[in-house]
């Protein structure tokens, strides 16, 4: 059994409504910081306006142009981005502690007083990129894979969604409507690892995060409730003709439960077990090396807070597109019908634990999954718990999964040569 140490991960609540997760580490050298803001996409009042207000978050405020803030960052220890995400937004640091103040009163900064200023370029960039995105073979797969399996919801939230939605977002209104509601402190939940004392870091945050606007209403709960009963009733296949492509991208994939769900762990090590491990799981060994179907073949397990999302992707040669699809089913029913042996599973909880034990490594890593983990809805209890309730799945449990979500109705996006169609 590898032995996983837990976090030892506090809970704050702050006098601002900010609820702050520290995690002692004495030996980092830097502090790490991630301010998550729950909601992400599912809060889009237009698709892709979170995704906006991201991009142009950190490019000038009411008392910083662009270059000012460079020059500021050049300046100082601090290194900062954000991102948004199907569940939450956020902003990621990593500084010195004798630069807390300094850097806080930056990021303070862009938290409360972003102008949006280059919206026109902006948007014109991301249609761009969208476009240009969306030429790849293999991301017009995902996209269209993405987009059915969560369609008319915001999990659904991708590139060409985003493209067809670009029209609707008008003005740099659409954008502060958005960034208003959202950043106050009373959303924030603030994951820190470093050496440094809560107490300290909470007053730096009230500080520089001082009460704010009243919190966004939680997500409405007929949307919560529509992507919790997302299902498909029968199998599925949605193409695009790319007749310049010289390979077949095929995803195929099912609906399985939220990240709080009890079958995380299980699905986790079936993931492991059939695609996720590289050259020893299944599909590798099977479609690529004993057939020579494909370079890459792969699975892949997303847990969301809402739903999750499980599939498999292969890129071939047109003509093995039958086969691949074949191999699928096959390696699947393997799985449903034989237990998988006690080795195998050993060793996919050693292959899950000990990467998630390299992935924890740097204080910036910490603070990123224990606060991500915490805005999905888990507590830190349940966070702690992971390691064991992988440990604890048996051959029945991953049989069970399978035979439970895998042999339900799927959805194929096939995109390729027309002649394959």
């Amino acid at each position: 059994m590898l032995k996983v140490e837990a976090l030892p991960t506090e809970i704050l609540k702050l006098s601002t409504g900010a609820t702050l997760l520290h995690t002692p580490i004495e030996t980092a050298p830097r502090l790490a910081i991630s301010m998550f803001l729950p909601g992400g996409n599912l809060l889009d009042a237009v698709p892709g306006v979170s995704d906006m207000v991201d991009r142009l978050l950190m490019k000038g405020t009411t008392t910083r142009n662009q270059e000012q803030i460079s020059i500021e960052l050049d300046g100082l220890t601090l290194e900062v981005d954000s991102d948004t995400k199907r569940d939450y937004s956020a902003i990621h640091a990593t500084l010195l502690e004798e630069d807390l103040d300094t850097s806080f009163e930056l990021i303070a900064d862009f938290f409360y007083n972003s102008t949006f200023s280059e919206f026109d370029r902006e948007k014109q960039k991301v249609a761009g990129e969208v476009m240009m995105d969306l030429d790849s073979p293999k991301s017009r797969a995902s996209d269209q894979f993405i987009r059915r399996m969560f369609e008319n919801t915001p999990y659904g939230i991708v590139s060409s969604v985003i493209l067809d939605a670009l029209p609707s977002l008008n003005s740099v209104a659409d954008l502060k409507a958005h960034y208003q509601r959202v950043f106050t402190p009373k959303n924030l939940i603030v994951s820190v690892a470093g050496n440094i004392q809560a107490d300290k870091m909470a007053k730096a945050l009230e500080k520089y995060f001082p009460n704010g606007a009243e919190s966004a209403p939680l997500v409405e709960d007929s949307v919560q409730a529509k992507l919790r009963n997302l299902s498909l009733t029968q199998d599925e296949l949605i193409t695009f003709a790319r007749d310049d492509s010289s390979q077949a991208h095929i995803f195929k994939g099912w609906l399985v439960p939220e990240a709080r769900h009890e079958d995380y762990a299980p699905l986790a090590l079936m993931n492991t077990i059939l695609g996720a491990a590289g050259l020893s799981s299944r599909l590798f060994l099977e479609l690529r090396d004993k057939q020579g179907l494909a370079y890459n073949v792969r699975s892949t397990y997303e847990a969301y807070r809402h739903k999750g999302l499980f599939y498999l992707y292969i890129g071939t040669e047109p003509k093995n597109k039958d086969k691949c699809l074949k191999g699928f089913i096959e390696e699947v029913n393997k799985l449903a019908e034989v237990p998988v042996s006690a080795e195998e599973l050993a060793d996919a909880k050693r292959n899950i634990l000990g990467r998630r034990s390299v992935f924890l490594e740097t204080a910036h890593q910490q603070a990123n999954y224990i606060g991500a983990n915490y805005t999905q809805g888990r507590t830190l209890e349940e966070i702690a718990r992971v390691p064991e309730q992988i440990e604890a799945v048996t051959p029945a449990d991953v049989q069970r999964v399978v035979q439970q979500y895998l042999l339900q109705p799927a959805l194929v996006s096939l995109v390729g040569p027309s002649r394959i169609f």
